[in-house]
């Protein structure tokens, strides 16, 4: 029993050195392979070679660290054998796939034994990793992807799917361009992956404090306990990409300074809730989908973030004016639990505090817009530019600077890469077997020519699929389906798919699955329901942003000069009168009754809009 037990511990204790080196070679890699390095050292090989290898290691990580019993099926002692058969598993077929793609690939046509093996490992193992990661949403989804096609071709004449067998589909899912191993996980294992470290940097260098920095300056003033909400769950959640985690994250801090100035349970829930979602849609990073969007589209990245600027300013223009206004319902604010010190630092005081993320930001910046150099680039620049600053602040040794902002980084890109892969199966399944085309074409019969039709069912599309799925993978699942036939009605291409990653997340909001909701209903202890109703009136203008940008071009920047200052003037009346419009009750503006108010900015929103549209 004693020899059994040593043996037992040794093995842990290798485990925890392979999961920790493979956190420290995972993030290295990708920023190796971003920044193109084996091609200056004349090291050639096939992008995926590298996708294969790395989505492999990947999974294999996930299931050497994964020792949470919660996801044990079985029994506690299976799990420990069935983790270490899939590691090996893993780095098998991986090892197979990464060291003989080049003859799969000029083969793939033929179906061998060994290939659907090392395809259905692969896939199994992938969705496995996944469920460790992320619970059964996605794996339900990939699963339900697989077996669709033959589901449909056994109901259907023919027209909606083609008959590919399932070990050819399974092969060319596994080992082809448009499956697993494609521009999903190629943008996850290089673009995404640097981001997230530069992520990273900027929380190890203090940008955190920074952030809170920055807002505790506004408590005090008009509207502050909000404001410091919008403020840092916005900067927050556009480095985190996870709404909900970033509601988990600032609301601690937030949701209790609202109460505490008198703002209801509902709605300091709902500003948390609503702030923190809109945070995804923030240049310069926007959850990583805009990398994706990007390169789905062959455009600089700068494109993207210059085109979903003016919408996102607009969005929390409009949440803070909505702020700002209710507060006049609060008979007065509690600030005096608030030292004056920390309510109003000095200037040389707050810009040493602002340092940790202005300075990589604005390198960031820099770099992307003014240097055209690009993403990885850029973000490379930034990295460094963090752990400058946190050298000079004393809060990064330079003994374990690289070795910890790495292996910090590697689960964030470990799960967006297992992620990126069950959407590859997805994707795969829909182009392989023509189901992707197909639904496009049914959008269409069902809106006719009506574009107000295709939007609204497209719109739909986005928040179903995207209920409880990581926005990332929802941008990935819809665009093959919505973005054709909102092209096919001449819609920019770029408004197309700013419009599916819009409303994909706008999913953390929406009933009955408004993730971002609950979490924020529970640290704030409020009632669900009034939570829900207050997010989506506090999130409105957000949800005819994506509409009114696929109308009209301009609010995302595309025209001359006048034609985007006389577009964005409208919009600015509108969507701020439809906010005045859905304030609580008890505000009375301008000394006027609230029946006379409401009406007046119904009228504003409607003529503005409309005007807009038309």
């Amino acid at each position: 029993m004693d020899e059994l037990s040593a043996f037992s511990m040794k093995m842990q204790g290798l485990e925890q050195r392979l999961v920790q080196t493979l956190a420290f070679f995972l993030p290295l890699s990708a920023l190796i392979y971003a920044l193109n390095i084996p091609i200056y050292l004349n090291f050639i090989f096939y992008r995926e070679q590298f996708l294969i290898a790395f989505a492999s290691l990947s999974c294999a990580f996930v299931f050497l660290s994964d020792t949470n019993v919660s996801h044990v099926v079985i029994n506690k002692k299976f799990d420990h054998f069935f983790r270490r058969f899939a590691a090996l598993a893993c780095v098998s077929y991986g090892g197979y796939g990464t060291v003989y793609y080049e003859s799969i690939l000029f083969m793939i046509g033929f179906i061998t034994w060994d290939k659907v093996l090392a395809a259905s490992l692969g896939i199994f193992f992938l969705l496995e990793a996944l469920r460790r990661c992320t619970g059964y949403v996605l794996v339900i989804l990939g699963i339900a992807a697989l077996c669709l096609p033959v589901i449909l071709s056994s109901i259907s004449d023919g027209g909606w799917v083609r008959n590919i067998p399932l070990d050819r589909m399974l092969t060319l899912i596994f080992f082809g361009q448009g499956g697993i191993h494609g521009i999903p996980i190629a943008v996850a294992a290089t673009i995404v992956s640097v981001f997230i470290i530069f992520g990273r940097g900027l929380i190890m260098a203090g940008g955190g404090d920074s952030i809170r920095s920055i807002s505790s300056y506004l408590v005090g003033r008009n509207g502050g306990g909000d404001k410091v909400a919008i403020v840092a769950s916005g900067l927050f959640g556009s480095l985190s990409g996870s709404a909900s985690a970033n509601v988990a994250t600032t609301g601690v801090m937030t949701i209790p300074l609202m109460k505490a100035q008198g703002i209801p349970s509902h709605r300091a829930a709902a500003i948390e809730a609503v702030a923190s979602t809109g945070g995804l849609i923030l240049p310069p990073i926007m959850a990583a989908t805009g990398f994706l969007i990007a390169e789905y589209l062959a455009i600089p990245y700068s494109e993207v973030a210059v085109a979903a600027v003016i919408p996102g300013l607009l969005f929390y223009g409009c949440v803070f004016l909505y702020c700002h206004y209710a507060h006049l319902s609060i008979p007065k604010r509690n600030t005096d639990n608030l030292e004056p010190s920390k309510t109003k630092p000095g200037a040389k005081q707050l810009l040493w505090d602002l340092a940790p993320f202005f300075v990589p930001i604005t390198v960031l910046i820099m770099l992307l817009f003014a240097f055209y150099q690009s993403a990885e680039v850029s973000a490379v620049g930034g990295i460094i530019a963090a752990l400058s600053v946190g050298y000079t602040n004393g809060r990064i040794r330079l003994s374990t600077i690289f070795g910890k902002l790495l292996r910090d980084a590697a689960p964030q890109i470990v799960e967006i890469t297992i992620i990126c892969g069950c959407a590859g199966i997805i994707i795969g399944v829909l182009g392989i077997t023509g189901i992707g085309a197909s639904l496009s074409r049914l959008i269409l019969q069902i809106a006719g020519d009506n574009l107000w039709i295709v939007t609204f069912v497209s719109a739909l599309a986005c928040i179903i699929l995207g209920m409880g799925v990581p926005v990332t993978a929802t941008y990935v699942i819809v665009i093959g389906l919505v973005a054709p036939a909102l092209i096919s009605f001449d819609v920019h291409p770029l408004a197309a798919h700013l419009f599916v990653f819009y409303f994909g997340t706008l999913s953390f909001l929406t009933p009955p699955v408004c993730l971002s909701v609950f979490v924020a209903a529970n640290l704030a202890k409020s009632k669900i329901g009034a939570t829900v109703i207050e997010a989506l009136k506090i999130a409105l203008p957000a949800y005819l942003l994506p509409l009114l940008f696929v109308l009209e071009p301009g609010l995302i920047g595309l025209g001359s000069f006048e034609h985007v200052a006389f577009v964005l003037a409208l919009t600015m009346i509108g969507l701020g009168a439809l906010t005045i419009m859905l304030l609580p009750l008890k505000v009375r503006l301008w000394n006027q009754p609230v029946i006379i108010t409401r009406f007046t900015a119904a009228g504003v929103a409607a003529l503005s809009l409309g005007a807009l549209i038309s």
